[in-house]
Order: C-alpha cells, then structure tokens, then sequence
C-alpha cells in the first residue's frame, strides 16, 4: 500500500525510539498502524505467507509524567515540529540517502523526499511535547507483543474505530479499514463487538469501495470483496 523505503524508514526510526524508551523507562506503548501491525503479522504470515502491511506513520502513547523524557528522545533523533501540536517529522532524502533539514528540504524535488511523521497521545495535556489527549488512554494497559510495547487491543480497536469516521485524507481511511478488518479476523485475540466496531466493519461491508480495498491488500485478491463482506455479515449476524 505504501512505499516499501517510506515503511522500512518507519520501521528503523520506531525501533529506535521504543529502544531508547525502554532504556529510559519511558513507559510508551505503540498505538495505530504499527500497533495493528505487531497483533495480526503473525497468524497473517501463517495463513498468506507474507507480512500484513506496514505503517507510514508512527503512533505513540507517552504517559504525561513521562514527556520530559521522551523529549529527549525525539530531539536526539532530530524530529521536527510538523504542523499539529502533537505531530513531529523527520525528512529523508531519497537520493542522498540521509535525513535532512527543512532548509535543504526546500531546494528538493517533493519526488525525492520522504516525510515519516510521528504523533504522540498522552492520557493528559503536555505542555513540554504536546500531544493529543485521550481520556481513555488513562485505562490502557501496555502489552507486550513480539517484544514490543504495544497498547491492549480493546484500547486500540476503539481508537481504530474512532479514527475510521473521523479521516480527512482516503488513504488513512482505506488503511484504517484495512486494519479493522486485520484486527478483528487475524490478530487471535477476543474482541468484543461494540458499538463502535460494529458500526465500522458495517461501514466496510457497505462500501464496494472500502471492501474492494480490503480484499485487494489484506486478502490479497481484489476478486475476493464478496467474502470481506460476508465474513463481515456472518460476524454480526446481518
């Protein structure tokens, strides 16, 4: 779905942080794509062989007593403020091959860039960082997944879903239901069917679009949209 450099680029940088985090007893735990990714990679490899899709995006949730910290750490990988209070950037030159400044990154061809962004949430305001609030981030456990540090799976599915009726940009919306889908029939965990969930996987199974998107990239044959949505239905009894 995403550039495969743009991924990998992801995939280092968000090895680092968690690394420099538990290091220094930070406490983050990893939310979105990234998250989705470290639930369903495993019983998705067994069934298809390959990895289920990686983020773009890193997506991380800082405890509010830990943002000093945490500072630190994005600083000393050179993220940058980016244009939401609660979002950082790195810039990486495709053709150099090196993460460059906004001042250099203004004489390149857009086509030679890649932009990772990082976005913090916090269970409170943080005035050091910034970061996205969520109240219900104060209830979330932190879970261990192939060694990494990762927000429990009820957490995640509702800020999934929340996240699904709330994108601007198509790609984040097709990838969030993508994800929703991974989710529920491939992560192995038992997930209740909420409101919320239940309102997304109708949004799916609704959609030719969205489904047509889901058969293509996590079912890996665009032919199969018709069993998207008939697992879908089967799962809520439609």
């Amino acid at each position: 779905m995403y550039d495969i450099t743009e991924v990998n680029l992801s995939y280092e940088y968000l090895k680092k942080i968690i690394f420099e985090a538990k290091k220094n007893s930070a406490n983050v735990a990893i939310l979105g794509g990234w998250a989705t990714f470290f639930y369903v990679n495993e019983k998705y490899r067994r069934a298809f062989g390959i990895d289920y899709l990686k983020s773009r995006d890193i997506d991380i949730f800082v405890p509010h007593k830990k943002e000093k910290l945490f500072y630190k750490i994005i600083k000393n990988f050179k993220f940058l403020p980016a244009e939401y209070n609660f979002r950082y950037k790195i810039i990486y030159d495709r053709e150099q091959k090196r993460i460059i400044d906004e001042r250099i990154a203004k004489n390149k061809p857009i086509y030679n860039l890649i932009y990772i962004f990082l976005d913090i949430f916090s269970d409170k305001k943080t005035k050091l960082i910034g970061s996205w609030a969520i109240p219900i981030l104060n209830r979330a456990k932190i879970k261990n997944v192939s060694g990494f540090p990762v927000v429990d799976i009820k957490t995640l599915v509702k800020l999934k879903c929340v996240s699904f009726f709330d994108r601007e940009k198509i790609d984040k919306e097709f990838k969030d239901a993508c994800d929703i889908y991974a989710l529920v029939f491939y992560s192995g965990e038992k997930i209740t069917i909420s409101h919320g969930l239940r309102a997304g996987l109708k949004k799916i199974a609704e959609r030719d679009d969205l489904s047509d998107f889901v058969a293509k990239n996590v079912l890996r044959d665009e032919f199969k949209a018709p069993l998207v949505k008939m697992n879908i239905n089967n799962l809520l009894h439609l």
